[in-house]
C-alpha cells in the first residue's frame, strides 16, 4: 500500500484499522502493564509487627510456592505467545480461503487450560506434604478462601458471557453445503425468491470446541483453587506467609483462566461484528440496477460487540502480563520493605 493511499484515510479509519488487529491490542497492553509494574515496584512501607521469617523456614515456604507461582507466570507467557503465533500464521501465512479452523477460538482457552492443569499437577504432587509441626486448624477452607472476590466475580461473568455468546451465535448460525454451521443467513426483505446472503459466522463449528474447553477450564481452575486452599500449612510460623502465597496462586490462576476466556470472546465478537454488519445485494437486471438492502436484525448489537472486542483483548493481555511479571520475584514471597534501613543505607552512601 502506498503512502498516498494510507494518508487518504481519515483519523477514525486509521484508528479502526489499528484496533482491528489483535496484535495492536497486545502492544497497548504492554505499555499499560509496564506502567502498572513500575508503579507497583516502588518500595512500600513495611507492615508493623511483621518480622521476617528465619532462613530455613523462609526457604521451606519458597520451595513449596515459588515453583507454582513461576508455573503460572510461564503459563501466562505461553498463552500470549501461542495466541500471537496463531494470529500471524492464520492471518498472514495461510492461503485464503482456508478450511474451517475449528480450533481458532478455542486456542486461548485450551492454552489457559493446559497451564492451569500443569500447576494443578504441581500442587497435587508436591505441594500438599504434611505439616512439619502440628498446626492448629484455622477453619474450613474452600476454593473461595484465598481467591479475591473481585477476580472470582469477574471470571464468572466472563464465563457466562462467553457461554451465552457461543450458544446464541450457534442457534443463529446455518449450515453450509458440507453441513458445517459456519454461516449466517441474512434474507432480503420482501423478496422470498432471492436466496439469502450468507456470511461467515461464529457458528457451532467454532462454538462447540470453545464450550468444551470452557467447561474443562472451569473444572480445572476450581480444582486448583480448592486443592491449594485445603492443603495443610507447613508450620505455625509460616501461616501468614503461606496465606499470602496462596492468595497469589489463586489470583494468578483466576487471571490466566479469565484471560483465556476474554481472548476467545473477543475473537468471537469480532467475527460476529463482521458478519452482522449491513449488506447490500446487487443483481444484474433486477430492481432497475439498484441494490437490495439486507441487514441482520441484531446488526447494531453486533457492531457494538465489534467495538468492544479490543477492550476485551487489552484486558486479557494486561492480566497475563501482570501474572508473568511476577515470575522472578512473586510479591507474596518478597521480604517486607524496611524504610528505616533503606534511609540508613542511603545516608551512609558517600
Amino acid at each position: 500500500m502506498s503512502l498516498s493511499s494510507i494518508f487518504s484515510f481519515g483519523p477514525m479509519a486509521l484508528v479502526g484499522a489499528a484496533f482491528s488487529q489483535p496484535l495492536f491490542s497486545l502492544l497497548l497492553a504492554l505499555l499499560i502493564a509496564g506502567g502498572v509494574s513500575v508503579i507497583a515496584s516502588r518500595p512500600r512501607r513495611a507492615h508493623h509487627g511483621v518480622a521476617p521469617l528465619p532462613g530455613p523456614i523462609a526457604r521451606s515456604v519458597q520451595a513449596r510456592y515459588l515453583p507454582e507461582l513461576r508455573g503460572l507466570g510461564i503459563a501466562a507467557i505461553a498463552v500470549i505467545i501461542v495466541f500471537a503465533v496463531e494470529n500471524v500464521v492464520r492471518g498472514y501465512l495461510l492461503p485464503m480461503p482456508y478450511d474451517v479452523a475449528w480450533w481458532r477460538y478455542a486456542t486461548p482457552v485450551f492454552c489457559a487450560l493446559a497451564g492451569v492443569s500443569v500447576v494443578l499437577g504441581m500442587v497435587s504432587i508436591r505441594g500438599t506434604t504434611p505439616s512439619e509441626v502440628a498446626v492448629v486448624p484455622t477453619g474450613r477452607r474452600s476454593w473461595t478462601s484465598f481467591s479475591p472476590r473481585a477476580g472470582l466475580f469477574g471470571g464468572c461473568m466472563v464465563l457466562l458471557a462467553l457461554a451465552a455468546t457461543t450458544i446464541a451465535a450457534g442457534l443463529a448460525s446455518s449450515a453450509d453445503d458440507q453441513g458445517r454451521y459456519v454461516s449466517l443467513e441474512i434474507p432480503v426483505p420482501n423478496e422470498p425468491a432471492i436466496d439469502p446472503i450468507r456470511q461467515w459466522f461464529y457458528g457451532w463449528a467454532f462454538g462447540i470446541p470453545v464450550l468444551i474447553c470452557v467447561a474443562a477450564l472451569s473444572v480445572t481452575t476450581w480444582a486448583l483453587l480448592h486443592t491449594s486452599a485445603a492443603r495443610p500449612f507447613i508450620r505455625p510460623e509460616t501461616v501468614t506467609a503461606e496465606w499470602g502465597a496462596r492468595r497469589e496462586v489463586a489470583s494468578g490462576a483466576a487471571r490466566v483462566a479469565s484471560a483465556g476466556l476474554l481472548l476467545a470472546m473477543a475473537g468471537a465478537w469480532r467475527l460476529i461484528a463482521r458478519a452482522g454488519s449491513g449488506s447490500q445485494l446487487t443483481i444484474v437486471g433486477q430492481n432497475e440496477g439498484n441494490p437490495y438492502d439486507a441487514s441482520w436484525r441484531y446488526a447494531e448489537l453486533a457492531t457494538a460487540a465489534g467495538w468492544c472486542a479490543p477492550l476485551l483483548e487489552i484486558t486479557a493481555f494486561i492480566l497475563l502480563l501482570l501474572v508473568a511479571s511476577r515470575i522472578c520475584r512473586p510479591r507474596a514471597l518478597r521480604p517486607p520493605f524496611d524504610r528505616a534501613a533503606h534511609n540508613a543505607d542511603a545516608t551512609a552512601t558517600p
